[in-house]
């Protein structure tokens, strides 16, 4: 553990190596809160090994910014931090390659990761949370209570963008879990609300409530396409309930005329599950019961069961790269609901002044399936053509450069010709620039392998 004099703003950490280099994202972009209340600054601490802080004594808006966290991001700006050494989402830096460098002291929490309890309905095999593993006694207390969770939320509510409702546990097994959620996007319907759940113990009730309140998005964990293979990961779970609640969830959205919650089917690889035949009834059942996206998770535990055949980079995974929950945002194993364009700027050269806008009409064709909103009840996902503006050897200048809004809603085969307006540019000389529609804060279509389109851009005084 660190040792920290409150005297002094330096944190010293154990010693250690710092042969090894890296860097990480998550200490400057959220914290995870656990159910007892002490806070760790990424997933990948399922016993509490590593607290930052604990709300017992601190505000997470202390926390924050405290001394720990800091020297943290002090350190991993200098490309070690020896207080991560254990933890698996370091990110190695290449050989040469200097650490990105961050602010150590930020203003606005974005994200929180938040644990509602540490109790599951399952005991899944060999997982680092399941029952055996004596995960539970690693808290001070199995739930949060709901009036600390309202004084928390009352605290970074105003100015946070995402709460991640799960951590270790499943979410929905604390009592008040739709209470919380309820409160959340009634007093804050701006924060993008998302939760993970292995579903089955939802009900009618909790599902109706979940829709009524604007929950932007919801991911259900099914590693099968049959209650055999599904039981074999899942211990205790039951197969066919769970296909009638995710089904009673999109119906339930559906009726209500509401384009969120987003329905997620995530579906982990193993040795038993990851057979063609098994892979396409998966896709099959998703299109069957309406859910959005299916997507498969590769892993490399337990040791014994992870899949073989899809190793990272091998022909098999390969096949399946755009469809990998981890490799796109946006990625579908449903082919019926991918998001893929075909775009059409003009052919020639692309002319434009240097002291005005230049509009330009550029046809769009939905190829993929999934509908393209053009406004919706939410505000969310909703799909632009976006314009990336690049130099004359291709390199990135402004990935935000220009945007045009659908002027309506398009479906599978349906297409448009859109007016994007290009802002000008002082310099004057030859560019290179970039189309690709973008399902607006979630991820652009070329991640899931989506074509774009390249044109030069000729700039005149």
């Amino acid at each position: 553990m660190p040792q920290h004099d409150s005297r002094d703003e330096k944190v010293n950490f154990h010693e250690c190596s710092r042969d090894y280099r890296f860097s990480c994202d998550w200490v400057f972009n959220q914290l995870v809160v656990l159910c007892d209340g002490k806070v760790v600054c990424g997933c990948a601490d399922p016993y509490g090994r590593r607290p930052v802080g604990d709300l017992e004594h601190q505000s997470i808006k202390e926390i924050w910014n405290s001394p720990l966290v800091r020297q943290i991001r002090h350190d991993l700006n200098e490309g070690h931090c020896c207080f991560c050494d254990e933890c698996g989402l370091k990110q190695r830096l290449p050989e040469g390659v200097a650490p990105p460098q961050r602010p150590e002291t930020l203003e606005r929490l974005p994200r929180l990761f938040f644990e509602p309890t540490i109790q599951c309905n399952l005991s899944c095999f060999r997982a680092v949370c399941n029952r055996e593993s004596g995960i539970h006694r690693t808290r001070r207390r199995s739930r949060f209570p709901l009036d600390a969770f309202k004084r928390l939320m009352d605290e970074v509510g105003p100015e946070l963008i995402r709460l991640d409702f799960f951590n270790y546990g499943d979410p929905f097994m604390h009592p008040r879990a739709v209470d919380m959620i309820e409160y959340v996007k009634a007093r804050y319907p701006h924060i993008y609300v998302y939760s993970s759940t292995n579903g089955l113990v939802l009900t009618w009730e909790k599902i109706e409530r979940l829709v009524a309140a604007g929950m932007d998005e919801i991911t259900f964990s099914v590693d099968g396409a049959d209650p055999e293979t599904y039981v074999k990961y899942r211990c205790g779970g039951d197969f066919e309930k769970l296909m009638r609640i995710m089904s009673q969830f999109v119906v339930l959205r559906n009726q209500a005329a509401h384009e969120v919650p987003f329905i997620n089917w995530r579906y982990i690889l193993f040795r038993w599950n990851d057979k063609k035949p098994q892979m396409q009834a998966a896709r099959r059942m998703a299109a069957e019961i309406g859910v959005d996206r299916l997507t498969w998770e590769i892993t490399d535990h337990p040791p014994e069961a992870y899949s073989r055949r899809f190793l990272f980079k091998s022909r098999a995974w390969r096949r399946i790269r755009h469809e990998i929950w981890d490799s796109s945002q946006i990625g579908n194993a449903i082919p019926c609901k991918r998001f893929l364009a075909r775009i059409r700027p003009p052919r020639e050269t692309i002319l434009a002044s240097s002291e005005r806008e230049t509009v330009i009409p550029v046809q769009v064709k939905n190829i993929g399936g999934a509908l393209w909103r053009h406004n919706s009840r939410s505000g969310r996902r909703l799909v632009r053509l976006g314009a990336q503006l690049h130099d004359n050897h291709r390199g990135m200048l402004e990935l935000n450069y220009a945007r045009a809004f659908l002027r309506k809603s398009l479906s599978a085969k349906e297409k448009d010709v859109l007016s994007i307006t290009l802002p000008a540019i002082e310099k004057p000389g030859h560019y290179w620039l970039r189309f690709d529609m973008v399902l607006e804060g979630v991820d652009w279509f070329a991640s899931a392998a989506s074509p774009v389109a390249w044109r030069r851009l000729r700039v005149l005084n």
